[in-house]
């Protein structure tokens, strides 16, 4: 049930602002916040129930965040504020990224450790610039979409965080993919 719960919560914020768009004509902004809070409800509840002993810290801001907007959506029951999701989202995810740098391993550093891979200091300095890179990059992400929200067409919006902003990842995803194998063939002689 929880990896259900997880891919239908993910399902639904990847496809928020389409779902926004086809459905904004039919439905409140109340009842896409509803939506919205119990999915994230959902997911706490299933993960208690398999035995999860707690929810790490990251876990219990998204979810307060979640239902924090939620409850300023129902309140406000506003479609500019329904449009802010992608923002949101971004942001939460890009202070991930970037609270990460803080620590002794950032997060991408950590991705890679529970992956199986063996981090030299080369590969540790790498993976630190490379988590500044995706926060810049998610601000910069969520300043669009600020934008969109505030100035654009809803089919501009729905067009651009629906669909480009996750293209505009994935170019970048496979661009640093393809680097990466060229950095790790090019140092892998190397001893640290």
């Amino acid at each position: 049930m929880k990896p259900l719960i997880t891919l239908i919560l993910a399902s639904v914020s990847i496809a928020y602002p389409l779902l926004v768009y086809a459905g904004i004509q039919h439905i409140s902004p109340a009842i896409f916040a509803l939506v919205l809070a119990t999915l994230a409800v959902a997911k706490f509840v299933v993960a208690r129930r398999h035995g999860q002993q707690g929810m790490t810290t990251t876990e219990w801001a998204l979810l307060l965040v979640t239902l924090a907007y939620s409850l300023a959506l129902v309140v406000a029951n506003n479609e500019f504020l329904l449009k802010l999701y992608p923002v949101l989202i971004s942001l939460c995810v890009a202070l991930l990224f970037a609270l990460s740098l803080r620590a002794p391993e950032s997060l991408i550093e950590r991705m890679a450790r529970m992956a199986g891979e063996t981090i030299t200091p080369r590969a540790k300095a790498y993976t630190r610039v490379l988590t500044g890179i995706w926060a810049l990059l998610l601000v910069g992400n969520a300043l669009i979409a600020l934008y969109q929200a505030l100035f654009a067409s809803l089919k501009s919006w729905a067009l651009y965080s629906g669909l480009l902003s996750y293209v505009f990842f994935g170019l970048f995803f496979a661009l640093e993919y393809t680097y990466r194998r060229y950095y790790i063939n090019k140092y892998r002689d190397e001893t640290q």
